[in-house]
């Protein structure tokens, strides 16, 4: 009869201290486990396409941040990646900047796209959700195209597991029962094409400060990481920019190693800076700036026979 009794407070106890957890994740003063590393968080993607599979890596740096509308938002800057077989890799290029930023005491996180087709910002997680609460699976909107793809997904499930806030969601999917799940400080199992598209990213893995966090239930170990660093794309010797502060009256040389094809600018937004280009040599030319321009960094981006170049520049007030 004792060691009922003592099993049965046993269990009370268990069940206090879930739902004081619970309580806490619901208290509107509980501050969520960060999505992101202190100083830096790697996300590698993967998207099935029927000519190939493609696999997405980049890191967010926590220094990396800027501010849109008075809201910070870490961004991934402009890069150029190499392919890793058997998976191809997305270039994000000046149409393919991100930006991501989150409300920790709703366990929120947010995308940010900016280019030329899009503005917009999807809400990718929410932690605050509760049994019977609706989620709408975030999507970039075409306008080419004739409705808008996305579905509605309910809350099934709510528990704690390693003191983090788990939530699942169970819907129907080609006739079968799925299970999508949010992990508290984890992003979502899936995120929208970048930079836009009908179909999702798979999250095969997560690292914060170099730890690994995450892995997919659906892939045996990381997909390889594809690799060609911001610094080495911005640091390239085979593109020399001269000088790379200046005015905006200042005229600006640029020297490649083989035909430059195209020369573009862009700010930390994505948007396109109005140049004038002039050809000085078969791998040569300069470029003067046509519109009035805040100081800041700013991606000048070339375009040659053999590949891209980015570089980084500063236009000083």
């Amino acid at each position: 009869m004792r060691s009922n009794n003592f099993t049965k407070q046993v269990l009370l106890i268990l069940l206090m201290i879930i739902g004081g957890s619970l309580k806490a994740q619901n208290d509107s003063t509980y501050i969520y486990q960060s999505f992101f590393g202190n100083d830096s968080t790697r996300i590698n993607l993967y998207h099935f396409i029927t000519d190939g599979d493609w696999n997405y890596t980049f890191t967010i740096y926590s220094k990396d941040t800027i501010k849109i509308n008075d809201t910070k938002y870490f961004f991934v800057e402009p890069k150029e990646l190499n392919s890793v077989a058997p998976y191809w890799v997305e270039h994000y290029n000046s149409t393919d900047t991100i930006y991501f930023r989150e409300d920790i005491q709703k366990g929120r996180l947010y995308l940010y796209m900016k280019n030329e087709e899009i503005d917009n910002e999807l809400l990718l997680c929410d932690m605050s959700l509760e049994i019977g609460d609706s989620f709408t699976t975030p999507v970039f909107y075409n306008p080419m195209w004739d409705e808008e793809y996305y579905e509605d997904i309910i809350v099934n499930d709510i528990k704690i597991e390693n003191g983090k806030k788990i939530i699942d969601f169970v819907y129907s999917f080609d006739e079968e029962f799925v299970v999508y799940t949010f992990t508290e400080g984890i992003f979502p199992p899936t995120m929208p094409e970048i930079s836009y598209g009908e179909n999702n990213n798979v999250l095969t893995c997560q690292y914060k400060d170099g730890e690994h966090v995450y892995l997919s239930p659906y892939f045996l170990e990381c997909l390889p990481e594809c690799k060609l660093s911001t610094n080495d794309i911005f640091d390239d010797k085979a593109l020399t920019i001269s000088p790379t502060i200046f005015s905006n009256s200042e005229t600006i040389s640029i020297k490649a190693d083989s035909e430059i094809k195209e020369v573009k600018m862009i700010d930390m937004l994505g948007r396109k800076v109005n140049v004038s280009v002039n050809q000085t040599g078969h791998s040569s030319c300069q470029i003067n700036i046509n519109q009035k321009c805040n100081s800041g960094i700013y991606i000048i981006i070339v375009e040659t026979q053999e590949s891209s170049h980015y570089e980084k520049v500063i236009i000083r007030g």
